[in-house]
């Protein structure tokens, strides 16, 4: 009975933590693939951000050159072609300072037809120069861009694009004709390319790139924080609730089986175990005897002329005899026997490893302690004995069946005796004159 509850709670605990278990794993899996894509989406709009200021800050640049820079430094230089006063070269050069400060960024101005050879777009810049040329001849007033995903692995990086388009005459003075471009910066770049552009074309694009490696690997860096504090926050809350389980329910239910086990299976009166207890603790004994090759006795008594006692003292003086008699025979047992109420004023022990001699030998002790110890206000009582060993062969009730019908030759030849059952080579044996 102590398995079934121990297996009952080890049930109930399994059962509760394999529901945690998968409420849990449920519970983070959607927590992380929520979190996973919102910090992904993170990530990218760090990432975006940083491509816009990147943008936005070569504009200023260009600004910067063309307001502050070009104006003053032009009409001194009249003979001779400074490029740091073009608004592109100063916008990459002072970007590609930044970039070898972090690595990955980078800003370029490219065109399809470039005069300074290093801004001339490759197969992949022209293409996207072609989308962009396309999108801004259907919409010209709109500000047009691209962006998206150049490069695989660790340099994988954001892109972000913009057309170059020519809205000023200003920028034909230089990329218009050969005849009416600047001498010194023919004699610097040759005419060769840059050349023949018109107002409203689409020349080439300003494209950014921002490396995604370190805001992915700060989204990835935090993920991971975040899913070991969950499974930490779960190791705690798996441990507190076990021992919540534990306390409130398990043991107080052990509890609570124990005592409704007790009452299902002990005697109120004698605090023996009773009759059905009795035959599942013999049942038991058996198949262990059967397996082991052992012997294995029973005895059955009965408190003679009881009735008497319950007429003449009194139910409670009854009670009484009953209770000290349950008292004097687990004096005597092994804690290995087992000792019962079988019914009113009867009573069964079950000794296991124990042949018939030495069974009719307890049964004799029994009875000794019984007849020769007067109860208090009652006085003598004595007891009839039936003792029988079990054959390997036979049921339960077979057995105590035997038992019986040598307690009934007990009775029948006088009573205060210990009869050994038939098929055991009956031997009676006779004991003290005691009152009947």
């Amino acid at each position: 009975m102590s398995f079934l509850r121990s297996s009952s709670g080890l049930a109930l605990r399994l059962k509760f933590n394999l529901v945690l278990v998968v409420t849990f794993l449920i519970s983070i899996l959607g927590a992380g693939v929520y979190y996973y894509n919102f910090l992904e989406q993170v990530a990218f709009s760090d990432v975006r951000h940083d491509s816009d200021v990147l943008m936005e800050t070569a504009l200023a640049i260009r600004s910067y050159t063309t307001d502050q820079i070009k104006p003053h430094l032009d009409p001194l230089n009249a003979d001779q072609f400074l490029p740091q006063t073009v608004p592109a070269f100063a916008a990459v050069e002072t970007l590609r300072r930044l970039s070898s400060r972090y690595p990955g960024y980078e800003y370029r101005e490219t065109t399809l037809d470039s005069t300074n050879p290093r801004n001339m777009a490759n197969p992949w810049e022209s293409k996207l120069i072609d989308e962009l040329a396309a999108a801004q001849a259907k919409a010209p007033q709109d500000e047009i861009e691209r962006s998206g995903i150049y490069g695989t692995g660790v340099k994988r990086a954001l892109y972000v694009a913009r057309p170059i388009t020519i809205t000023q005459a200003s920028c034909l003075s230089c990329h218009g004709t050969p005849e009416v471009a600047p001498t010194s910066m023919i004699k610097l770049y040759g005419s060769g390319g840059g050349y023949g552009w018109q107002m409203g074309q689409t020349v080439g694009m300003q494209i950014v790139k921002v490396p995604m490696l370190y805001p992915l690997e700060k989204a990835r860096t935090t993920f991971n924080s975040f899913m070991l504090s969950l499974l930490a926050i779960f190791g705690l809350m798996f441990v507190g609730l076990n021992l919540a389980l534990s306390s409130v329910v398990i043991e107080p239910m052990a509890r609570l089986n124990r005592r409704l086990e007790a009452l299902a299976t002990t005697d109120f009166l004698t605090d023996l175990v009773n009759r059905r207890r009795f035959f599942e603790r013999l049942e038991s004994e058996m198949s262990e005897a059967r397996v082991r090759g052992t012997s294995l006795s029973v005895v059955m008594f009965d408190l003679d002329f009881f009735k008497r006692i319950n007429d003449t003292f009194g139910h409670d003086s009854g009670d009484m005899v009953l209770k000290r008699t349950a008292v004097r025979v687990r004096e005597l047992l092994r804690s290995s026997d087992c000792a019962a109420r079988f019914g009113g004023e009867e009573f069964m022990i079950l000794l296991r490893e124990t042949p018939i001699e030495a069974a009719m030998v307890m049964a004799e002790a029994v009875r000794a302690k019984i007849a020769n110890v007067p109860f208090d206000v009652v006085g003598t009582v004595s007891a009839s004995f039936g003792v029988a060993q079990w054959n390997h062969e036979e049921d339960a009730h077979a057995l105590i069946n035997r038992a019986d019908r040598a307690l009934y030759q007990a009775k029948e030849s006088g009573r205060n005796k210990v009869v050994r059952a038939a098929n055991d080579a009956v031997r009676r044996v006779l004991v003290s004159d005691g009152a009947s």
